[in-house]
């Protein structure tokens, strides 16, 4: 017997948050706990990383969300060009706007603000161009026993946003050494990552929590299917929820992807029910190798390419001694790209002297290539009407 429609709990968007948040609780405690004390401890600076579609952005929705709830001022941004100046010329106005009457007193009792008769925001009093570091301390004074959190996702490489990231981080350690109860996020792909550490005015962030985003285990993952969908109204029947379990492979993308199209195979179930799962397979696989893996292959550089299609030829882990048989290079030539591969999160260290994926699909997705492209040759119907020479 079916019931009513219901909308599905699960929330495989770019970063929505889920219900159900699955792995990093003790951490997510931990940082939640200093937005109701102020006890810092190691915690003025996390950097998330991981790889595509692994949790990063949902959790600086999380900590954005618990933040916000316990009164906290939230500066949240990417590391796109412009991000001093979206965060000087907008989102700190608009956060002074907010506050209430007795903060924007204060704020003008500092002399770095001017406000309208209303108390609307007017400008600031200065004669210099303005700091960030000087914006976050007069901030923290005026909002007396409450922190900042700023959370700057997608952190990038590239030689002008290191640059610019750098002067940010800048203000953030002058900030802090002036004792703001402030907490700053940054997330991105751990070599990415690990560039933002090598840049100037970035020493401080070498001592932040690190929280490494990768695959949930299989009871993390049964957790986060079952009780989304509990909240969402039905349960899941034992068999499929260890398919559902299987297919999403502990990926988190793919955990809500997978349990929202398991949803709405039948919204009117009374339960997910194990033909519900296999409804889902094709649909959420076909999706994640669109929408994850496709980009990640093309983030790849041609050498890294040609490894991970190498490893692709095996149906498990990988001997790097292999690697150097089938690539034709050196020990250490397999064992630089090796270590790239592992840090961007695509590859893990499988026993001694072996290698594999671990992002689900991509080995299918590897080998699907070469016959995809044959296959769309050959079955394009435009094939034998070629377009005439211009």
């Amino acid at each position: 017997m079916s019931g009513d429609h219901v909308t599905s709990p699960f929330r495989p968007g770019y970063g929505k948050r889920p219900l159900v948040f699955g792995g990093h609780e003790q951490a997510i405690e931990e940082l939640t706990e200093v937005f109701d004390t102020l006890d810092f401890g190691e915690n003025h600076s996390v950097l998330v990383s991981g790889l595509r579609g692994a949790g990063k952005t949902s959790m600086l929705s999380l900590l954005r969300s618990e933040a916000e709830e316990r009164g906290w001022l939230v500066i949240s941004d990417n590391a796109s060009s412009g991000l001093m100046e979206r965060v000087m010329e907008t989102t700190v106005p608009k956060l002074v706007d907010g506050l209430d009457t007795e903060s924007k007193r204060r704020l003008t009792s500092l002399g770095v603000w001017q406000f309208t008769a209303s108390w609307e925001y007017q400008d600031r009093r200065r004669e210099v161009r303005p700091l960030l570091r000087d914006d976050l301390v007069a901030l923290s004074r005026a909002v007396d026993g409450r922190g900042i959190l700023i959370t700057i996702d997608e952190v990038s490489s590239g030689k002008v946003r290191l640059r610019e990231l750098s002067r940010f981080a800048r203000e953030i350690a002058h900030a802090l050494e002036d004792d703001v109860d402030l907490m700053v996020v940054f997330a991105g792909i751990k070599v990415d990552l690990d560039e933002l550490l090598k840049q100037e005015h970035t020493t401080f962030l070498r001592r932040s929590k690190d929280l490494d985003f990768r695959r949930l285990s299989p009871q993390e993952t049964k957790h986060v299917l079952a009780e989304t969908a509990r909240i969402g109204g039905r349960p899941v029947d034992p068999d499929a929820l260890d398919r559902l379990t299987a297919i999403s492979q502990g990926y988190p993308y793919l955990v809500q992807l997978v349990g929202d199209y398991a949803w709405r195979a039948d919204p009117t179930g009374r339960t997910i029910t194990l033909r519900d799962a296999e409804a889902a397979l094709d649909r959420a696989v076909t999706a994640v190798q669109s929408r994850v893996i496709d980009r990640v292959y093309l983030d790849l550089s041609e050498k890294d390419r040609a490894f991970v299609r190498a490893m692709a030829e095996d149906d498990g882990a990988t001997k790097v001694s292999d690697l150097v048989a089938r690539l034709g290079v050196s020990d250490s030539y397999v064992q630089v790209y090796k270590k790239r591969l592992i840090d961007t999160g695509y590859v893990v260290q499988a026993g001694y002297g072996q290698v594999d994926f671990s992002l689900p699909y991509l080995r299918e997705y590897l080998r699907d290539l070469d016959d995809t492209s044959t296959a769309a040759h050959r079955d394009d119907p435009w094939s034998e009407y070629p377009a005439p020479p211009l």
